[in-house]
């Protein structure tokens, strides 16, 4: 192999293409030319003297060496993110920052988190993604996620994970009129359509209800809180959601819904940005936020 140095932009293309499976996904990611991506890649295959990627027609995968380099180019990126980490402080922590949530939690949640943000870090930007689907961090398209099931992905990192007890929220004028001793079968209730039924909620509506039966679905969390909150029936929410300012005026029920019935947050990075300065320091004060509303787990 050819004595000359490793370029690291060079590795951070090679890693950007391993980690999309493909050279269009990686040359989007990185806003670069396809063309151009192919011939850098080309020119270190030179370098190594060995091919890197086998391609196929759908995307490409690792060859031997292709393997063989990964470790050290995720090394290269860990040492570059923690660079920056140190010649950076708190202080400086500026530009834009993405979160994607689940839509319950980017509506209730993280309005209040972007308020306690706000004077910390006045030229910080929040964006919160609010999305059923999970974006890709590999390809940027949010800095840190939060999820309700813990990633399989490799390539990313759990910072923290939480988990609170599910709880029925009705609006204060239709808990007046209920009786004390309802139950949960007896509730009108307020859940997604049967095609979000991998989500939490309807999980556990249907779990803890034989032959459950909503009154009400739609494919919108603004909607389903509409409707609570318009008295159409109850809703279903991990514990934390009555201290939202929006929606303070929704009554918990005492019903409880066993030990399946817990809600799980967990947040989630990109191993290559998990050391970011704005991505660090973000990430550790949403674990904070949320160690006041739910129990912390490893």
């Amino acid at each position: 192999m050819n004595s000359k140095e490793l370029n690291w932009q060079d590795m951070r293309l090679f890693l950007a293409v391993a980690e999309n499976g493909s050279f269009s996904g990686a040359a989007r990611e990185l806003k670069l030319g396809q063309p151009t991506l192919s011939r850098r890649i080309a020119e270190l295959e030179i370098l190594l003297g060995a091919q890197l990627f086998k391609r196929q027609s759908q995307g490409c995968e690792l060859t031997v060496m292709g393997i063989k380099l990964l470790p050290a180019a995720e090394q290269m990126a860990r040492w570059s993110t923690e660079a920056l980490a140190q010649i950076n402080t708190p202080d400086e922590i500026r530009g834009r920052v993405r979160i994607t949530a689940p839509p319950a939690i980017a509506f209730a949640l993280l309005p209040p988190f972007a308020a306690e943000l706000a004077p910390l870090y006045p030229d910080l930007r929040l964006e919160v993604l609010s999305n059923v689907a999970l974006l890709n961090l590999a390809r940027g398209e949010a800095d840190l996620s939060l999820r309700t099931e813990k990633p399989k992905d490799d390539s990313l990192v759990c910072l923290a994970s939480f988990s609170g007890k599910m709880k029925a929220y009705v609006a204060s004028t239709l808990a007046e009129s209920l009786a004390r001793d309802i139950t949960a079968e007896q509730l009108k209730w307020i859940c997604w359509p049967d095609t979000h039924d991998h989500l939490q909620t309807n999980s556990a509506l249907k779990n803890a209800i034989p032959n459950f039966k909503p009154v009400f679905t739609s494919d919108d969390y603004n909607v389903q809180l509409a409707a609570c909150c318009s008295g159409v029936g109850a809703l279903l929410l991990p514990e934390g959601f009555e201290h939202c300012p929006f929606i303070s005026s929704l009554t918990a029920l005492p019903l409880e819904f066993g030990e399946e019935a817990m809600g799980e947050l967990h947040i989630v990075a990109h191993k290559r940005q998990q050391h970011l300065p704005r991505v660090v320091e973000i990430s550790a004060r949403l674990q904070r936020y949320f160690e006041k509303l739910w129990t912390r787990f490893d």
